[in-house]
């Protein structure tokens, strides 16, 4: 019996402590995988040819996927043991046997708990009491109490009879202004759901649409933080945001619209210049200097709720909308959004400008092997988007390691050849 606390043996009991574990009855345990090493399966093949009977042969292990089928009964008989000493037996050998049952017993009855307080806490709101439930264990179970109280103090002052930031909204309840941010480190989803339940609304599907579902409650989420980018850009109205847009226009400088702007005062925009919406804020400091004579819109490298704001009332203006942004994967995505939510044009970001741009000039970074990266800020994306530029100091760059130049300048003779 000494051997059974050996440490080649140790696998076969880890296999049947994780059965027993799971709450199988050591009665139907018949067969365990364990990774035995070669003393192992030597020291239980030879306890396994004492169960026997007279006459028969004995057979080796038998290899499976994970290490060799172990026949539990045998074992027992061979060993001298009953199904009803195997955890005994398992635990003399040193292996503790969890008890995996009874944790979940216990995390299901936290679970019921918490969904009796929440339905007490939130009556009225199906969805969220039942999202409410899930990740319960001992380490979540005070904070989950916390979001609970918060989301129910909310609850009860809602409607809002006049806007409130949620920043406020969130310190006014937990003590935290970022408590319910609308990003992965707050409780926004939450927000949303309870918001949701109220209104009987449907799932909204993008970050402009979280934002207006919370402002039918009265809940003001990031309406000045975040901004969108433009220049160029016309609008036929005479509301503020239709003014700021033409005395920019007028001034040709480029101008920051908040979310405020475009869902508190939305403008009525010209439908009668095309824009061109690209990825990055350096692309619109290039047209500046190139005078661009188009409007031209960045989204800032993805599609937040403000993005999404403007381009939804270009697209109810009639705005007719070109987008054109990195050649990368997470630039297609953003192109397809736009393609397909806004009906825009995509330029310059098919399979044919890909080898154009790439042919023979280094990228800044190792492209992987089937995807080639582009940047926006590649010379001769710049000039199909904007033109080129006869001013530009970097058109005359020699290309590190190459022996050429971009785009407008010549070839460089090549050095002679020393003589030997």
């Amino acid at each position: 019996m000494s051997d059974l606390t050996d440490p080649d043996i140790r696998p076969l009991w880890e296999a049947i402590a994780a059965r027993l574990a799971r709450g199988d009855g050591p009665a139907s345990i018949k067969n365990v995988t364990a990774a035995l090493s070669r003393t192992g399966q030597a020291m239980v093949s030879g306890w396994l040819a004492h169960s026997r009977r007279a006459g028969s042969r004995a057979t080796p292990l038998r290899a499976v996927r994970g290490g060799f089928a172990v026949p539990v009964p045998r074992l027992l008989e061979a060993l001298g043991h009953t199904p009803s000493d195997l955890r005994a037996l398992v635990e003399a050998a040193g292996v503790e046997v969890p008890d995996t049952a009874g944790a979940r017993r216990a995390t299901e009855q936290m679970r019921t708990d918490i969904n009796r307080y929440a339905e007490l806490a939130l009556p009225d709101t199906p969805s969220l009491t039942a999202r409410l439930c899930y990740g319960i264990s001992d380490g979540t179970i005070a904070e989950r109490h916390r979001l609970i109280d918060a989301l129910a103090l909310v609850r009860a002052l809602l409607p809002l009879p006049r806007p409130v930031t949620l920043a406020r909204l969130a310190h006014h309840c937990t003590g935290d202004p970022h408590y319910f941010d609308l990003n992965d480190d707050g409780h926004g989803d939450k927000l949303l759901l309870l918001a949701r339940d109220l209104l009987q609304a449907e799932q909204p599907d993008t970050p402009a649409a979280d934002r207006a579902l919370l402002a039918r409650l009265g809940i003001a989420a990031d309406r000045l933080s975040q901004t969108v980018l433009v220049l160029g850009v016309g609008a036929t109205g005479d509301g503020p945001t239709d003014r700021a847009l033409n005395l920019a226009r007028a001034d040709n400088r480029p101008l920051h619209l908040t979310l405020h702007d475009l869902t508190a005062q939305p403008p009525a925009l010209d439908p009668k210049r095309a824009w061109l919406v690209v990825e990055n804020p350096s692309v619109v400091d290039e047209a500046l200097m190139r005078q661009f004579d188009r409007p031209i819109v960045c989204t800032s490298g993805t599609l937040t709720a403000v993005d999404h704001t403007l381009l939804g009332l270009a697209r109810s203006c009639g705005v007719p909308l070109e987008y054109s942004g990195d050649l990368d994967p997470a630039g297609h995505a953003i192109a397809a959004a736009v393609q397909t939510r806004y009906q825009a044009t995509i330029k310059y970001m098919d399979k044919a400008t890909a080898p154009e741009l790439t042919d023979g000039i280094a990228t800044p970074k190792e492209p992987s092997p089937d995807t080639t990266v582009i940047f926006q800020e590649h010379p001769a994306l710049l000039d199909l988007l904007l033109g080129p530029s006869r001013t530009d100091p970097l058109a005359q760059v020699v290309l590190h390691g190459l022996g050429r130049v971009l785009r407008h300048g010549p070839i460089l003779p090549s050095r002679p050849t020393p003589a030997p």
